[in-house]
């Protein structure tokens, strides 16, 4: 039992800190904004990893989200680590958010199969600015000392918020591929490099840099609404994000997701896509816990209700078939993707 329980503690992405507020505050919503705007560049038409024959003489978000490639999101193309615990602040959580994040980001940013110039190492610094969600800034914090009449300061590092997502390329077809070959981009991550940040030298690598995005994204202040429950939702608040699911996956927007099988059992897995059978509506979810091969959510229509039986399995001991409060979360940080994919083409396309 002892050790089940430290299975469990282990992938438990808990928000124990959530008591009150409204529900719908958890949810992170970006501003609305066209995506449909169209602009000339050329008659050329792209092709790569993500896009097959975008066109560019009518260049939009939507075009480029119509375009992407049924395979793209393959589960060959997960990264390949398992979500782990670790110590922020005085809490044990693990990393699910910001790998569920993460794996967004690269879906949408890589290039595989791309020959490239650039070394490796030379790409890696800034995907790992991209995965931390910022760049890093020494800056220096005065106190006074009234008594003494004499002040001081102390140096700390902190986090800027990134401006902006970028492509890279990827040699392979998949960061896996070539995962333990030494000057692979996955090998580059996993060892990082030091970064001299105003004389101060930081190992910057890509379990620190999870762990600091999973930090920004766990203690939010929004996300008390998501531990004001026990587990599932109300009938419509489910008819709502399910709704919301089959909207983003058929025009492939990968969407984040909380799982809630209780207020201190709760999980981010990444939905990719969908089939309807009967009664039941089944998702293909990215679940960093198991991200070898994705996994299933199920929605049925008769009960409006999700079920992921063997997503919850991992993190809760008993009562894995319970129904599940879902939300959606991040939709804010899609139009940085979008904006970077824009400026990517309109390069290609010239």
């Amino acid at each position: 039992m002892l050790k089940l329980l430290k299975t469990a503690v282990l992938f438990l992405c808990a928000f124990a800190t959530a008591m009150a507020a409204t529900a719908d505050r958890a949810y992170a919503w970006g501003k609305k904004r066209s995506t449909s705007a169209s602009e000339f560049i050329s008659n050329k038409r792209v092709t790569d990893s993500l896009v097959q024959d975008l066109t560019c003489n009518k260049l939009s978000i939507d075009g480029i989200y119509y375009r992407i490639k049924a395979d793209a999101f393959h589960e060959s193309r997960n990264m390949p680590i398992t979500n782990w615990p670790f110590r922020s602040g005085v809490a044990t959580i693990a990393g699910c958010w910001a790998l569920s994040s993460t794996q967004r980001m690269i879906s949408y940013m890589a290039r595989y199969n791309e020959p490239t110039s650039l070394r490796m190492d030379q790409i890696s610094p800034g995907l790992l600015n991209q995965i931390r969600g910022g760049t890093l800034e020494l800056i220096n914090d005065n106190h006074n000392n009234d008594n003494r009449g004499s002040s001081s300061s102390t140096e700390r590092i902190i986090t800027r918020s990134l401006r902006a997502n970028s492509i890279f390329p990827v040699p392979s077809n998949s960061l896996s591929e070539d995962k333990w070959h030494t000057n692979s981009l996955w090998m580059r991550l996993l060892e990082g490099y030091v970064e001299n940040v105003d004389g101060k030298n930081v190992h910057r690598h890509f379990r620190a840099e999870i762990e600091e995005n999973q930090a920004r994204h766990f203690f939010r202040a929004a996300n008390i609404g998501m531990g004001a429950g026990s587990g599932d939702r109300s009938a419509k608040k489910n008819q709502e994000s399910v709704s919301i699911l089959r909207r983003n996956a058929d025009t492939k927007r990968l969407t984040l997701i909380n799982l809630r099988a209780g207020r201190t059992a709760q999980h981010i897995v990444m939905v990719k896509s969908y089939k309807v059978t009967n009664d039941i509506i089944t998702f293909t979810v990215y679940d960093s816990n198991q991200p070898s091969k994705d996994q299933l959510l199920y929605y049925s229509v008769k009960n409006s209700a999700f079920y992921a039986p063997d997503i919850v399995g991992r993190f809760v001991l008993e009562n894995t078939s319970r129904s599940l409060g879902v939300y959606v979360v991040d939709e804010d940080e899609r139009e940085m993707l979008e904006d970077a994919m824009m400026a990517h083409y309109r390069i290609k396309c010239r």
